[in-house]
């Protein structure tokens, strides 16, 4: 299956949620699930304890109980459910909430002056709104600016906007941090597993990308009946997400079963993808996820997705496949899993199950 056609600016706007969202109650039948979707269980304890890790203890250097403790937490954590929160990872808590309203700055301004930072002919970079549309598919209650964080070099500064003033300047300083976190994120994982620090890093390429997503929801009349984005897994290694700091909705399955992600003052929120799954062989999960809507209040949120480059074969890694454990994923390249990808997401299936033996 091709890629969907990218929309006109015409078609664009017409279809922007933001612009949808100032007819009042009157949503679109193509964002109903009209029988709508099972409620998710409140547990603030389980981010508490289980799934939050201390990640200044995760990458010390030194060896310590406190370390290996948290590195047990980490194992644990993506095996049974994809995902984690993590705490004093060396961005200010300030910082991070700047961020998030200035992103809400940049989706209130004119929407003549968002559409500069649209684009044509690539879903997956600049201003827009759902990118995957097929048939009588269910339409995410959300609008997001896509744009290429890191490296540098790899950066499309045409899609990337100049109001606010302070826009570009706090992504270039937020885009270091984070590409740090996914280099140490990254080493903790090959700890936990006990394999050598580089492990997975040197399968992702020097030049490996990170998109950034901000996800602006607004408010929604029908939050029972309408998703800012439906179930999902994501088609990466791993996502670091910056949640909105005042207003949450982020929720995670496990066991068929959903469960909110509270916010953690100053926390960032990092689940495993699909690549992630395939190349631990299955030992860590790729976490569903969905997003709900809030009917009195816009939610902001900004996602950082990291991918091998595109000439790098995916696969489970060597040191993973044994006569215990054998492989559970085919090999692929990045332009196989794309057409998977949409193929699947399309149809509402999890492009991970097409990568099974």
């Amino acid at each position: 299956m091709a890629e969907p056609a990218p929309p006109s600016k015409q078609e664009l706007a017409s279809k922007l949620v933001q612009e949808i969202s100032k007819n009042g109650d009157e949503i679109p039948d193509k964002f109903f699930h009209v029988n709508g979707f099972p409620e998710a269980i409140d547990d603030p304890a389980l981010w508490k304890d289980t799934l939050l890790i201390d990640f200044s203890l995760l990458t010390s250097s030194s060896t310590s109980v406190e370390r290996d403790l948290e590195h047990a937490k980490l194992r644990s954590a993506l095996s049974h459910w994809g995902c984690f929160q993590i705490i004093n990872h060396g961005i200010e808590r300030s910082f991070l909430e700047e961020l998030i309203e200035v992103g809400k700055q940049f989706f209130a301004l004119p929407l003549e002056e968002k559409l500069r930072c649209s684009a044509a002919d690539d879903v997956f970079q600049g201003y827009g709104s759902d990118s995957v549309y097929a048939g009588s598919q269910t339409v995410n209650w959300n609008d997001r600016l896509f744009l290429t964080l890191y490296p540098p070099q790899r950066r499309q500064l045409q899609f990337y906007p100049h109001k606010p003033d302070q826009f570009s300047g706090m992504i270039h300083e937020y885009s270091e941090k984070v590409a740090a976190i996914v280099e140490a994120t990254y080493k903790a994982v090959a700890r936990s597993l006990d394999l050598e620090d580089e492990c997975f890093l040197k399968h992702q390429g020097k030049n490996a990308p990170i998109t950034g997503r901000f996800g602006y929801y607004p408010p929604c009349p029908s939050p029972q009946h309408v998703l800012g984005i439906k179930p999902h897994s994501d088609g990466c290694c791993m996502t670091i997400l910056l949640p909105d700091h005042e207003v949450d909705g982020l929720q995670v399955q496990k066991d068929e079963l959903w469960y909110s992600v509270p916010i953690i003052p100053g926390a960032l929120f990092i689940n495993f993808g699909d690549l992630g799954e395939v190349m631990t062989n299955g030992i860590f999960k790729s976490v569903m996820h969905r997003v709900v809507t809030n009917s009195e209040k816009e939610r902001m949120s900004l996602a950082a997705f990291c991918t091998p480059e595109d000439s790098y074969e995916i696969g489970p890694l060597s040191e993973l496949v044994s006569d215990e454990h054998p492989q559970l994923y085919k090999k692929f390249d990045i332009f196989e899993f794309r057409r998977l990808f949409f193929e699947t997401y399309s149809q509402g299936r999890r492009t991970i199950d097409a990568l099974k033996l």
